[in-house]
């Protein structure tokens, strides 16, 4: 019983950082429209390749609270669940960092 549980709050915690995801994807292309929509050529395109290039970075300003949170309420399978959704969105961000970011188009 107690494994089905920790299951479900590891599935919870994914889906919790998925929609966190979602937010800050929103976030970056409403702070690109903000800060770039008055400049010439492709700067704004430019401030979403690097936001996209930096993603792994940037999910830590919400990870780590969120996880310190979760901790804090002993909910240990939705922290699980954090942690394991973060490792898989760094490392596929790294591999399209890696992949991408040679400059060999």
């Amino acid at each position: 019983m107690a494994i089905q549980n920790e299951f479900l709050g590891i599935i919870y915690g994914m889906l919790l950082l998925l929609g966190m995801h979602a937010i800050a994807i929103v976030a970056i292309f409403i702070l690109g429209f903000v800060l770039f929509s008055n400049t010439p050529g492709y700067a704004i395109l430019a401030f979403w390749i690097y936001a996209a290039f930096g993603f792994s970075l940037i999910q830590l300003l919400y990870v780590i609270p969120v996880v310190l949170r979760l901790k804090q309420q002993q909910r240990w399978g939705m922290m699980k669940g954090v942690i394991i959704g973060a490792v898989i969105t760094a490392l596929v961000s790294g591999g399209c960092f890696l992949i991408y970011g040679r400059g060999n188009f």
